[in-house]
C-alpha cells in the first residue's frame, strides 16, 4: 500500500499499541537490564554504582565459564540431533508411507507437554526407585550397572539433551514437512524422471528448494536452546556439582538465590548479546541464492 499524508494517520493507529507493548515489554527489559548491570544490590531497595565490577566478577568466575560450556554442549547437540531427527521424521511424513499418522501424532504428542511436566517424566524415568530405566537394564541383566543418569557428573546433561529431543523434535517434524509440502510436486516429478531417487533426490532437490525453512528450523532452535531454563531447573537444578547448569541456571542461581542482581544482570546481557551474534552470524553462514 502506498503511504499518503490522507491514510498516514491510519496506518500510525493501527501501528502504535503494537509498538508500545513492544517497547514496553522488550526494549525496556533490555535496557533496564543493561543500567542495572553497572549497579551492585544489597537490598530490594539499595544499591549503588559499581561500574564494570560486576562484569570483571562475572569474567572471573570459573562457574561462568564452565556454564557456558555447558550451554555451547547443550546448543550443538540439541541443534544439530533435533534438525537432522524433525528432517528425516518429517520426510518420512511427507513420503506418506502406510500409518503415517499414528507416527506422525506419536511424534508430535509430546511437544503439547509444558516443559515442566517433560521434566518430571523423565526425572521419574530415570529414578532407581520408580523409574522404568532401571528395571529394562535388569531385564538384560545389567541391572548392577544401573547409575541414574541425572546423579552422574558424566551424564547428567546428556540425558536431559535426551529429554529435551524427545520433547522438541515433534515441532521440527511439522515444520518441516510443512516445507517439504510447499514444495511444486511437478518439479520432484521431474527430477525423478530425469533418474533422481533416494538419497540422490534428497540431496540434489529437497534439501536446496527447502532450504528456506532448514534455516529457520536451526535459527530458532539454536535460540530456544540458549535460553532453556526450566526443563533443567526441574529435572537437575544445574547439579550435580553445576554438570548441568546452563547459563539462564546460572543467571537465576545468582539473581534470585544468592540475591546477586547485579551479577544477574551482566548475564542476561551477555545472553542477549549471544543471541544476537549467534542469529545474525547464521543467517550471513546460510545465505545463498534461491533455486526458483
Amino acid at each position: 500500500m502506498k503511504i499518503t499524508k490522507r491514510n498516514r494517520a491510519t496506518i500510525l493507529l493501527f501501528i502504535i499499541p503494537a509498538l508500545v507493548v513492544y517497547v514496553w515489554w522488550v526494549v525496556y527489559p533490555i535496557i533496564d537490564a543493561v543500567y542495572m548491570s553497572f549497579f551492585q544490590t544489597e537490598t530490594l531497595h539499595s544499591s549503588h554504582f559499581a561500574g564494570l565490577a560486576n562484569y570483571r566478577r562475572v569474567f572471573a568466575s570459573a562457574l561462568f565459564w564452565k556454564s557456558l560450556r555447558v550451554s555451547l554442549v547443550f546448543i550443538l547437540l540439541t541443534t544439530i540431533l533435533q534438525v537432522i531427527l524433525g528432517f528425516l521424521f518429517g520426510y518420512l511424513v511427507y513420503l506418506q508411507q502406510p500409518g503415517y499418522r499414528i507416527y506422525k501424532a506419536l511424534l508430535f504428542m509430546p511437544t503439547i507437554l509444558p516443559s515442566v511436566a517433560t521434566g518430571f517424566i523423565w526425572s521419574y524415568i530415570y529414578s532407581p526407585s520408580m523409574g522404568v530405566l532401571k528395571p529394562l537394564m535388569k531385564a538384560v541383566g545389567l541391572g548392577k550397572y544401573y547409575v541414574s543418569p541425572i546423579s552422574d557428573p558424566k551424564m547428567a546433561l546428556y540425558a536431559i539433551i535426551f529429554a529435551q529431543i524427545w520433547a522438541g523434535v515433534g515441532t521440527q517434524v511439522i515444520l518441516f514437512n510443512s516445507g517439504f509440502m510447499g514444495i511444486p510436486a511437478e518439479v520432484i516429478e521431474s527430477a525423478k524422471l530425469d533418474g533422481a531417487t533416494g538419497w540422490k533426490l534428497v540431496q540434489t532437490m529437497i534439501i536446496p528448494l527447502s532450504w528456506d525453512v532448514i534455516k529457520m528450523v536451526i535459527i530458532l532452535q539454536t535460540i530456544g536452546a540458549l535460553r532453556s531454563f526450566d526443563l533443567v531447573y526441574v529435572m537437575t537444578g544445574g547439579g550435580p556439582n553445576h554438570a548441568t547448569e546452563v547459563m539462564p541456571m546460572h543467571l537465576f542461581v545468582n539473581a534470585f538465590q544468592n540475591f546477586n542482581l547485579g551479577y544477574g544482570n551482566v548475564v542476561a546481557v551477555i545472553l542477549f548479546v549471544m543471541a544476537m551474534v549467534l542469529t545474525v552470524t547464521m543467517r550471513r553462514l546460510m545465505q545463498r541464492e534461491s533455486l526458483y
